[in-house]
């Protein structure tokens, strides 16, 4: 064991950015452990027990160069978020165990394939065969594009400091460790256009959604998309502006589920038409959000500014890049402006807002923990805004950067009047709220697109023996594979990826005892 423990602890790597980040998710749980105190109200020992087991075993994974140590700590990672999801619901722990370890069936498969190939540890792989499947291998855990389907209906029943836990640094292992084998001297063409879908397709379903926690969950998927566009770019000021990202989006969007979960409590619902009186409720809480939504929108003097600006700076100068990376910038600030207008403008009254105010500091319940976790927040979020090479030799870099800030602050004045033209005059794009959006209709949706499919092509077909026989036996094997998955097989699924990481290391495991 003594063997093990010094490899264990010789796999780490303190150089390049990893330690920055690895200091970042330190502090990021910090976040969510003060606001799950008031939030979490049973049994907090063995939630604060696998918070610990979570921190620890992301820090491996953020720093270690083991394949071996960093696929057992990220499934050490997958169950402690599991199990934290129990303080919600079993069922919803039981699927979200089912995604993520086929998920990492997925991802040993590539890593046994890096390991076949001449790569004995993790580092730059130049190899694109093996990029691409090492990029699906951490899709389903990391929310990539078609692999994203998960995000929504699990956040929208998650506790919210779980779902702050989820969002702002679990789905961000997956990038960072992306950051460690693709090239950056090349990037990766096929992520770069994943990236750009997942910006536009989920930034679009974010701009349609009611429920916060939903729309939230949207926008994580459209976020990572600039991070991975980042990383597909290639080259040092797409890595840096990745790396950024990567920062900015966890304290913002950690900051935003604190949010969401503090005024679920106060209203009692997630609709964002429902909330009123939001500034004098929860003063503190409506400036935490304004400023991580402008994060979000990419406003200058915020950490998401300077991120997205060095991701932009990376690209071929020109016409068509401007162009692109301005719509992509509006898309942003267009669905984070949304949830503001509805929160803040629309249908609020404040003419007596100081009175209100008063009445709520006296009135309304101010928890410490919940106070203390948004502030930290806000403050990262200013901090990178204000001094984007930190602490460190790794960004010192961008001290000479020009980020170009009048050109910014031009892009927020227009943004802002085309939010406003468009928010007035579409009445802020009121959608109705989703119904119930849960992994159950998803999987129900896609037997029924398959039952449709079949319809179809019955009609081109001998219809009697089809229907009397290969429908049947469809429908029979999908339902008996559903209910063998979701009710009989869960727990075993775990076994599939220790076994066959076993298998993969047998000899070297043998070789320590």
């Amino acid at each position: 064991m003594a063997v093990i423990w010094q490899q264990f602890l010789a796999s780490f790597q303190f150089d390049s950015f990893f330690p920055l980040l690895a200091e970042v998710g330190v502090i990021l749980t910090l976040m969510t452990a003060l606001a799950a105190w008031n939030y979490i109200k049973e049994n907090k020992f063995w939630y604060y027990a696998l918070t610990l087991v979570y921190l620890l075993s992301t820090l491996a994974v953020v720093l270690t160069n083991d394949w071996f140590f960093f696929l057992f700590a990220w499934e050490m990672v997958t169950l402690s978020t599991t199990f934290m999801l129990a303080w919600s619901d079993w069922k919803l722990v039981r699927q979200y165990f089912v995604i993520q370890f086929s998920g990492s069936s997925i991802l040993l498969f590539g890593v046994l394939a890096a390991n076949a190939f001449g790569y004995p540890e993790i580092g730059v792989i130049d190899s694109v065969p093996l990029q691409f499947l090492l990029i699906m291998g951490i899709g389903m855990k990391s929310g990539l594009f078609l692999f994203h389907f998960w995000l929504p209906p699990i956040h929208s029943e998650a506790p919210a400091p779980v779902s702050a836990i989820l969002s702002g640094w679990v789905v961000k292992l997956g990038y960072i460790f992306l950051l460690k084998i693709i090239p950056m001297e090349t990037g990766n063409t096929f992520l770069f256009l994943l990236g750009l879908v997942m910006i536009v397709y989920a930034g679009w379903q974010a701009l349609r959604s009611a429920d916060l926690k939903i729309m939230l969950a949207y926008s994580t998927v459209s976020q990572l998309g600039f991070i991975a566009l980042a990383i597909g770019t290639g080259g040092q000021y797409a890595f840096y502006g990745a790396v950024l990202h990567i920062i900015a989006h966890g304290f913002a969007k950690t900051t935003l589920f604190i949010s969401s979960g503090i005024w679920q409590r106060e209203y009692g619902t997630r609709i964002i038409y429902d909330f009123k009186d939001t500034v004098s409720r929860r003063p503190i809480t409506s400036a935490a959000a304004i400023l991580s939504f402008a994060s979000l929108g990419a406003v200058v003097f915020t950490a998401g500014y300077n991120s997205k600006y060095l991701i932009k700076s990376a690209q071929t100068p020109g016409l068509l890049t401007a162009a692109v990376f301005f719509l992509l910038g509006l898309l942003s600030f267009l669905y984070a402006g949304r949830v503001l207008y509805w929160l803040f403008v629309k249908d609020q009254d404040y003419s007596n807002f100081i009175a209100d105010l008063k009445q709520g500091f006296n009135h309304y319940q101010i928890y410490t923990q919940d106070v203390l976790a948004l502030m930290i927040g806000m403050l990262g979020i200013i901090v990178v805004g204000f001094w984007p090479e930190m602490p460190g030799e790794i960004l010192s870099s961008l001290v000479q950067k020009d980020f170009h800030l009048l050109s910014g602050l031009r892009d927020t004045l227009i943004y802002l009047g085309i939010s406003a033209y468009l928010f007035y005059n579409k009445t802020g794009f009121r959608v109705e709220a989703r119904g119930n959006l849960s992994l159950e209709n998803y999987l129900q949706l896609f037997l029924n697109f398959l039952y449709g499919l079949s319809r179809k092509s019955v009609k081109f077909d001998t219809e009697k023996i089809f229907e009397t026989f290969f429908y049947n036996a469809i429908f029979n094997a999908s339902k008996k594979l559903h209910d063998f998955v979701y009710q009989d097989f869960t727990i075993q699924l775990l076994w599939i990826p220790i076994f066959m990481t076993i298998l993969l290391l047998w000899q070297q495991i043998y070789s320590y005892f």
